[in-house]
């Protein structure tokens, strides 16, 4: 057996490569649909990659130096034209198939198929090689294609949400494009930052359990997401996912229809965060709690009230003011019902009225009086929500 001989075989092959080529293309298209059904791609594009790298594989076989850019350039490519990589591993796999049935056809025809032998397990191991570094060039295009991707899509959604975009046909279009539109009404969430960016990963995967698509960006250091609910009533539902996953304060805009009314969204559901106490983790969706509202709407007003309604308590010790507003925001939890707030404190009743009582003294203002409690729980949001201290 000389090896000569099989090396001569694959000379006979790069002498014909063209016809080859033609052949094989051929032979690709019509054994992966995923070539076919992709409008961009043409037949001569292809062809020209399958010439390139059967020329790349047969020098190889002859022991000749080369490179694995025309496996490269497959790989980026089929990336470039959407065609999935288990077919374009399939057309390597192919390839060696060709390289093979062709040099074992024109060794048969004289009478030196022996000879092939030297060449068998070359092929194969040739083909691992290509198929291998065209395949980490497909997913390398590919991933650089997703950023590239993320980055426009982040862009849009970014222009949509902050005034940028003043057309409401251009509004409609940037929700087409992020394939938010149909179905029902949309959202806005915007969600505080924290280590982790203030919602987890795979929040839009969660939020597809409830048929809601979604589509992130980052503004004022906020995660922010335009969500399309599949109905209104999924509303509830929704702010409960988010509020099961949330690591910081998350706010929740009103339902609405319009994609040009998403920047007065972005603005509600900014109000709505700050609607939760500073430091809490969970979703508030906006109007839910109206005192809550207004406080957040006008801090400065609110910090104001607060320090009038609270003055007197910035006489007392620290500990002393935060266990009075403990207990003042735990009764009002409790729907004013001492026995509860004082289950809750775990202290005696009579605790949480002597604390009551004590609040009422120094503020002037009592919780048995209407307007006086709706002043102490308006002050006490105020505080709660990060808008003023205590006094």
């Amino acid at each position: 057996m000389d090896p000569r001989s099989a090396v001569n075989l694959v000379a006979q092959l790069l002498g014909a490569v063209d016809p080859l080529a033609d052949e094989l293309t051929d032979q690709i298209f019509e054994a992966e649909r995923g070539y076919g059904d992709q409008e961009q791609t043409t037949h001569e594009r292809v062809r020209t990659v399958v010439r390139d790298n059967l020329r790349t594989l047969l020098l190889a076989l002859q022991e000749n130096p080369v490179s694995l850019d025309a496996a490269r350039e497959a790989g980026r490519l089929k990336a470039e034209l959407g065609i999935p990589l288990p077919a374009l591993l399939h057309a390597y796999r192919l390839g060696g198939r060709f390289i093979w049935d062709r040099l074992l056809a024109a060794a048969t025809g004289e009478g030196r198929a022996t000879e092939l032998l030297y060449l068998a397990s070359d092929i194969w191991q040739i083909i691992d090689d290509h198929s291998s570094a065209a395949a980490e060039a497909y997913r390398a295009t590919v991933e650089d294609q997703t950023l590239r991707d993320t980055a426009a899509r982040s862009a849009m959604l970014t222009t949509l949400l902050d005034g940028s975009t003043t057309s409401a046909p251009r509004a409609a279009e940037i929700v087409r494009v992020l394939r938010l539109e149909g179905g029902g009404p949309l959202v806005v969430v915007n969600a505080e930052p924290d280590q982790d960016d203030g919602l987890p990963a795979g929040t839009a995967a969660k939020l597809r359990t409830l048929g809601a698509a979604s589509e992130w960006t980052r503004l004022s250091g906020a995660a922010v997401g335009l969500l399309r609910l599949p109905h209104e009533r999924t509303m509830p539902a929704a702010t409960d996912l988010l509020t099961s996953i949330a690591t910081t304060r998350i706010g929740v805009s009103r339902p609405f229809r319009s994609p040009a009314d998403a920047t007065r969204a972005w603005r509600e559901a900014q109000v709505a965060t700050r609607c939760l106490p500073t430091g809490a983790h969970g979703a508030h969706a906006y109007g839910t709690a109206p005192i809550a509202l207004l406080v957040a709407s006008a801090p400065d007003a609110a910090a104001d009230m607060a320090r009038s309604v609270f003055a007197a308590l910035e006489a007392l010790p620290p500990p002393e003011q935060a266990t009075l507003l403990d207990t003042l925001d735990t009764w009002f939890s409790a729907g004013g019902s001492t026995t509860k707030a004082a289950e809750l404190l775990h202290c005696h009743r009579n605790t949480v009225l002597y604390r009551l009582n004590r609040i009422g003294e120094l503020t002037g203002r009592h919780t048995t009086d209407a307007v006086g409690s709706a002043e102490l729980y308006a002050a006490l949001r105020a505080v709660r929500q990060g808008s003023a201290t205590a006094g």
